[in-house]
């Protein structure tokens, strides 16, 4: 017996084995009895008695291997998997005393390398089904520019009649700065069909990083264009006409789209607020010796 007779008998039970999705394979009684070399009807003998109290060295074994004396009786009708087949053989090849059969060892070391598993899926030509992609929720979307301006203006109205017209000057101011810049993105990515964002370093402080900048006191508006200016003016000189306090005004507005301007901007604010006195450290820089500050948003 050499492994060219074993092939040659594995080619012959092909049409009793089969795999199923999961690539677990299955054998019938008869393909396992022959890659053994053993009667099928001893073997199916051997297994009956996995039910029973005197069961054989055989069915002990598949049980000591972690299978049920239920589940053994059906693999008359079921099939044999993968895992049980090579205890079979390994069985018939070492442990049966008398009843060894030269086959079987040869058999356990042709599959001693792969496993019994990985040759079923190879004599079948089984392949692991290749895994969908996660579904990614789409991200979700502002909704578009005309529909936040109209849903502002709704809100003002409302707050406007709930407070008798009577609002909050800083409030006030701040809506209809959202609304101008909310008008002049529309109209540059109407125009240019770009994804620019420009904005003052104050807007940018309160809409992008969260502070809340005063507009007195040491950590006030102005004091944080200034700081801008002055120890980073590489984030941009580009000035624009926006409405500030109720008055239109020329204040510097950065380029926020751009990652290295947004980063630069953000450890600008950190460390203005950071500062126990930004004034005092505008005036030792002399930030204040040339001309009057202008005003930032």
């Amino acid at each position: 017996m050499s492994q060219i007779e074993i092939a040659q008998i594995i080619e012959q039970i092909k049409q009793e084995i089969q795999i199923d999705a999961n690539g677990q394979g299955k054998a019938s009684v008869r393909a396992a009895a022959r890659l053994a070399n053993v009667n099928d009807a001893g073997l199916l003998r051997s297994l009956k008695t996995a039910a029973d109290i005197s069961r054989s060295k055989l069915a002990e074994r598949l049980i000591y291997k972690g299978f049920e004396g239920a589940e053994i009786l059906l693999w008359s009708e079921s099939g044999i998997p993968d895992v049980a087949v090579a205890t079979i053989l390994h069985y018939y090849g070492y442990e049966a005393g008398k009843r060894c059969t030269a086959q079987a060892k040869l058999a356990c070391e042709a599959f001693e390398s792969i496993g019994v598993r990985a040759w079923i899926q190879d004599l079948l030509g089984w392949t692991k089904p290749a895994t969908q992609p996660p579904v990614q929720p789409p991200a979700p979307a502002l909704p578009p520019v005309e529909q936040r301006l109209h849903t502002l203006v709704l809100a003002m109205k409302t707050l406007a009649e709930l407070t008798g017209g009577r609002l909050n000057p800083y409030m006030e101011q701040n809506c209809k700065d959202f609304a101008a810049n909310l008008i002049a993105d529309y109209n540059r990515q109407t125009l240019t069909g770009t994804k620019e964002k420009w904005m003052g370093v104050v807007n940018f402080a309160e809409s992008e990083l969260g502070k809340k900048v005063p507009i007195s006191g040491a950590h006030y508006r102005g004091h944080l264009g200034t700081w801008v200016r002055t120890f980073y003016p590489n984030l941009g000189d580009r000035q624009e006409t926006r409405l500030v306090n109720g008055v239109q005004q020329p204040i510097y507005v950065y380029a926020c789209h751009d990652p290295v301007v947004a980063a630069g901007l953000t450890k600008a604010v950190e460390e203005f607020f950071a500062h126990p006195s930004p004034g005092a450290a505008l005036r030792q820089a002399g930030a204040f010796a040339s001309k009057k500050e202008k005003v930032s948003v």
